[in-house]
């Protein structure tokens, strides 16, 4: 008989039946789960990221051309000034250091050999000052420390014809950079 009544308690609480079930008895620990730790500073677990410290840089897919047409060209007077559209691209930043986003222009020569020199094309960002393109890496923006998410950033280049260029398909190699600085 006794046990008999053993193996009923002992279903009663396999089965949650009454009000001996462990969902519901506080003094009971789960056997799956770790013990928690109670007293004043105690953590119930831990979690731990990584952000990482880099920067990024996404750049538009559309090529950089200039709208030279039988409607526009030849120009009227030398020197002539034909724009881009404008390219827009955004920078970010998790760095808690310096940083530094970086043009180089470089002129790129036709199937014929030919090339219009770099310093021909001229840039500015965000609608700054125009600058002329130098064949060298040159600092388009800088910061310090992380941007407050994605931060535009706005390329127009200007190509500047003096009046003695041969018809041609010309090309120029644009390259950005994006460094985290010590």
């Amino acid at each position: 008989m006794r046990r008999a009544a053993q193996f009923g308690l002992m279903f009663a609480l396999l089965a949650g039946v009454g009000a001996a079930t462990a969902q519901t008895t506080p003094g009971l620990p789960d056997p799956l789960l770790p013990p928690v730790q109670t007293g004043s500073g105690a953590a119930d677990g831990s979690v731990r990221t990584l952000i990482p410290s880099l920067i990024a840089l996404r750049r538009p897919t559309a090529p950089l051309s200039f709208d030279i047409n039988p409607g526009n060209f030849p120009p009227a007077q030398y020197p002539a000034r034909y724009l881009s559209a404008p390219q827009e691209f955004s920078v970010f930043s998790s760095a808690s250091t310096p940083w530094t986003v970086q043009l180089e222009v470089h002129s790129a020569l036709d199937a014929q050999g030919q090339a219009i020199p770099t310093d021909r094309l001229s840039y500015r960002v965000n609608g700054g000052p125009w600058i002329k393109a130098l064949g060298v890496p040159q600092v388009v923006m800088s910061g310090v420390g992380a941007t407050p998410g994605w931060t535009p950033l706005r390329i127009e280049v200007a190509l500047d014809l003096q009046g003695g260029e041969t018809g041609g398909d010309y090309d120029f190699d644009l390259t950005f950079t994006a460094l985290v600085l010590p």
